[in-house]
Formats: C-alpha cells, structure tokens, sequence
C-alpha cells in the first residue's frame, strides 16, 4: 500500500499539524505501507483560473506549468491520500485549498448523478477506491470547530471519508512538559494509522481517545491568554503554548 500524505501547513516540519501526522503515518508503517509527505509550503501551486482548459482543450492537462503535474502523478498512484492541515478561518489553509483546486483535473466535466446527489466522476478507477483520511488541529477547545473543514471533505468524497483526527487543542501538542499528559493521544494516532491502512477505519474505542479533550477546556483557555498576553507584554510570539493557533 503507498500512503500519500499532503501537508498544507505553512509551517512545514515545524507545525503541531506534523507532530499528529508523524504518528499516523507510523502506524501505517507498522501495517506495512510505504509512506511519503508533500510540504506544500515547498511546491510553486499556482491559483486555479477557472477556465476549464483541463476538461477540454487538454483533457487533464492544466494550463499552468508549476509543481502540479508532479503531485499529481503521485497521486496517481497513491491508495490511500491524508490531508493534513491546520484550521485557517474554519476550513483549509490556502495552500491546502490551492492544492484541491487543481485537483479538477483528476475528473470529468460530465455530471453524474447517484441516489439524489450529483458529482464529477474521477478519470479512473484508482481514483474511485482510493482511501482518504483527513488531519487538523486548531488552537481552540471545542471540536466542534471543525464542522466545516470535515463537511468538506466528507463530500468532496462523496461520503467515503475513513476516518478524520481532529486535535482541538493543538497549540499544547509540542510542549515538552506535558508528554505524560499526551501519551495516549499519540499512542491512540499511531493505532489509527495500522487500522486505517488494515481495517479501512478507526475503531470506535481509538477514535474515543483520539477525540477526548487533552485537558480540561477551561484550563486550556486560561493557558493560552495568559500565554498570549505576556508575548504581548514582551513584543514576542506565544511560546507559552506552543503555537496556539495549532498549526
């Protein structure tokens, strides 16, 4: 199995987003899968123009020569793809949403229709088993912030989304003092990903621990703006909390 993830952070390597999506691929590993990450933030994306040019004039062929084709070609070939990126105003970086964009080329300009939904169909077969998994953090407590960012994915997989590891509290996910306290997240992240790659799914006792809050909401709030206003105070950014806006 080859396991393509797409890290959309801006903040690379460096990012909380990376510090969940090392585990997962992990754990893919330990399923036997061979692994790969694209930083984004590395590749020259250019905006989609809207003008269709890849489903008719060059039927899959985009009109801009950048890093693109490349990716895709990767793609191609990958069975299960995971989307990693943090929570930029509810939904998707903009590298992330870039990336998607140019993914038009990937299906056909006919509509389809099924069981009362309408889609475009994927140029191949590949396209239509391959497997998906969707990876964010964000600096808030609440879940629940997510609800835009996962709708998205949920139907641009025509609901065959497997499975979504969304850290709610992401700016405490790189503190050094607190590894006791996220030991049974990351364990629980590596599980999901030897399920994901054998099963085709989290088991509902993992996704449990995954989806727990990494202490308590209150507590987490009062941490970030106490870390917020002394970075205030020193002209610095937040290095009490890690970066909480969980990228």
């Amino acid at each position: 199995m080859k396991v393509l993830a797409i890290n959309g952070s801006p903040r690379g390597r460096e990012g909380n987003t990376e510090r969940i999506l090392g585990p997962f691929l992990e754990g893919t590993q330990d399923a036997g899968a061979e692994t790969e990450i694209i930083y984004l933030k590395d590749k020259k994306i250019n905006h989609c123009r809207g003008c269709f040019s890849c489903w008719t004039r060059t039927p899959g062929i985009c009109v801009h020569h950048d890093d693109m084709p490349q990716l895709l070609e990767k793609v191609f070939t990958a069975d299960m793809l995971v989307y990693a990126t943090p929570l930029y105003c509810f939904t998707v970086t903009g590298l992330m949403k870039d990336f998607l964009d140019r993914n038009i080329s990937l299906v056909t300009p006919a509509i389809e229709a099924q069981d009362g939904r309408y889609f475009h169909n994927a140029r191949n077969e590949r396209e239509r088993s391959r497997m998906s998994v969707v990876i964010s953090s964000c600096g808030f407590p609440g879940t629940y912030n997510f609800s835009g960012l996962l709708e998205t994915f949920k139907v641009m997989t025509r609901g065959k989304l497997n499975a979504a590891i969304l850290s709610a509290q992401g700016g405490i996910l790189q503190n050094p003092n607190l590894s006791e306290t996220l030991s049974p997240f990351f364990t629980a992240v590596r599980s999901a990903g030897r399920e994901v790659a054998e099963l085709g799914h989290i088991k509902p006792t993992n996704q449990a621990i995954i989806d727990k809050d990494l202490m308590d909401p209150l507590e987490y709030q009062q941490k970030a703006n106490a870390g917020w206003q002394a970075a205030i105070n020193q002209g610095t950014k937040n290095e009490g909390m890690e970066n909480r806006d969980g990228q």
